[in-house]
Formats: structure tokens, C-alpha cells, sequence
């Protein structure tokens, strides 16, 4: 049985992401607060990150600041609050292509990258066809598709066609058609028990357990896929992990309310949510 230690780590966040984008139907609900983060894995000699977040360049940045992303620390700091450089990193999973998930890329010189074909490929032709697609794709950053596929091309990322059992105990998922694409999810077993990282086919905690908590799944707000498909995914991500509790939701401000977490100066947190065994904590 494989051992493992995960953590949310917020680099930057919204403090007013509109309701109407985390849940569908929700158009007139107002905000909430909307961390931006990335899930960090270690355990059976691998050190992995599912997603990178955005970086601070001059492309990532006017999407940034066109959705008032605020506050971003670079990987170097952010990965430092547990002790681990970007050079340390040997395995990135990216759930999808987004920006905010997949723009810091290019920082991480050691890693192998995975990611579904049918999201690189879909991203380009959605840019190739943008007069079409332009009210969906605002979140793609072309120079972010230009990269990775520079990356595919060196054999630094691996473009998959479905499932993997990646290593003992991680698990890659394909969502097709969901909030994009070509999105895919991660299991982890550690400890006799699944931990489940979303990506963006949820928001939030309600979008499995029902908003404020009535019992009804809704699909997120924001995406090009199919509702249904999405609602689908958030039923089997479920299922695998057990309980909502272990389901690492990337842009989930009440993960650092239900697992231990730590803010720090920068006024973004780190969320501790299980640790290997012998393994002390880090916040």
C-alpha cells in the first residue's frame, strides 16, 4: 500500500468570484472569495504537483487582471512554505489547460508533464476557430498552448488518450466534455483511503453536497462542456473518495476550514490534508 502526503497551496485568489461561475443557475447570487491553487504530492520517491498555476508574465498577467486575480507568489515561494523548490518538482499532472492551472509551466525544469491529447489538441482548434469560440476560451492563454506543445515536441509531455495508473497509488482520470475538452482528475490512495483532485469540475465542496449544503449536486457555472458530463464527473469523484472531505478542490476557500491550514503573511494559506505516516507536519 502506497504512502503519500498532500497539500493545497493558494498562490493567488479573487476575492469576488461571481456565484453565477462557481454554480450553475446561480446568476444573481453575488460573490464569494475564490482561492487560486495548486495540490502538492509526495510520497514513494515522487515529488508531483497537479497543476502549476498561472505565472506573471506579460500574457498571464492581462488575464489575471481581467479577472481580478490578485495577490500571485511565484512557485519558488509558494512551494518554499513546505519545503520544496520547482527544481524538486519530477511530475506535473495539469487537470486542463486553463492559464491559471497550467501558465507556470515553464518554470519547472526537472518535471514530466501529463496531459490529455484531447485538450491541447481542442484548445488549438478552439484559438484556430476563436471568431466561434471567443466567449469560452477566455481563459486560454495562446502563448500557454504554444509552450506546452513545444514541450510535447522534446518528449516532456505526455500526451494521454485516456486513464493511466501512473504510479503506486496515483491515478489519472479522463473527464472528457466537461468544463473543457479535455480535463482529467487525479486519484490519490494513501493510507487505505482515496483523495480526489478535481481540477475545475468543481468549484466548491456545494457543487457535490448542494448549494448550502440541500443535497442537490449542481455543475459549475463557468466551462464549454456538457452540464451533464459534469455532473456525472462530481458523482464518480464522489463515489472514489468516500466523503466530500477528501475531494481537493482547487478554488475551495473552506478547504482550509475543514482540513489544518496555516495563512501566512502574503494572505495566502496552505492546507495540510493528510500527512504519511512519520511524516511531520510542515504548517
Amino acid at each position: 500500500m502506497a504512502d503519500y502526503s498532500i497539500w493545497m497551496l493558494e498562490y493567488s485568489h479573487c476575492l469576488t468570484q461571481p456565484m453565477g461561475c462557481i454554480f450553475y443557475g446561480q446568476w444573481n447570487a453575488g460573490t464569494r472569495p475564490f482561492p487560486y491553487s495548486y495540490v502538492y504530492v509526495e510520497g514513494e520517491g515522487h515529488r508531483i504537483l497537479v497543476d502549476v498555476g498561472h505565472d506573471d508574465d506579460s500574457t498571464n498577467r492581462v488575464l489575471s487582471e481581467r479577472y481580478d486575480v490578485i495577490d500571485w507568489q511565484p512557485p519558488r515561494a509558494v512551494l518554499g512554505k513546505v519545503g520544496v523548490a520547482p527544481e524538486d518538482i519530477d511530475t506535473v499532472i495539469l487537470s486542463h489547460l486553463h492559464y491559471d492551472h497550467a501558465g507556470a509551466a515553464r518554470r519547472f525544469p526537472n518535471a514530466t508533464f501529463y496531459l490529455q491529447r484531447q485538450e491541447l489538441e481542442g484548445s488549438r482548434w478552439a484559438l484556430a476557430n476563436a471568431h466561434l469560440f471567443q466567449s469560452i476560451i477566455g481563459a486560454i492563454d495562446p502563448s500557454d498552448v504554444e509552450m506546452l506543445g513545444a514541450l510535447a515536441d522534446s518528449g516532456r509531455l505526455v500526451l494521454l488518450d485516456g486513464d493511466l495508473d501512473l504510479f503506486p497509488g496515483v491515478r489519472i482520470r479522463a473527464a472528457r466534455d466537461t468544463h473543457t475538452p479535455g480535463s482529467q482528475f487525479v486519484v490519490v490512495e494513501t493510507g487505505g483511503e482515496n483523495w480526489v483532485v478535481t481540477g475545475d469540475n468543481m468549484y466548491s465542496y456545494e457543487n457535490a453536497e448542494g448549494v448550502n449544503h440541500d443535497g442537490v449536486p449542481v455543475s459549475i457555472g463557468f466551462g464549454g462542456g456538457s452540464c451533464w458530463n459534469n455532473l456525472s464527473t462530481i458523482d464518480e469523484m464522489r463515489q472514489i473518495a468516500g466523503t466530500t472531505d477528501r475531494l481537493v478542490i482547487a478554488h475551495e476557500g473552506e478547504t482550509f476550514v475543514r482540513h489544518p491550514s496555516r495563512t501566512f503573511d502574503d494572505r495566502l494559506a496552505v492546507a495540510e490534508l493528510t500527512l504519511a505516516p512519520g511524516t511531520p507536519t510542515r504548517i
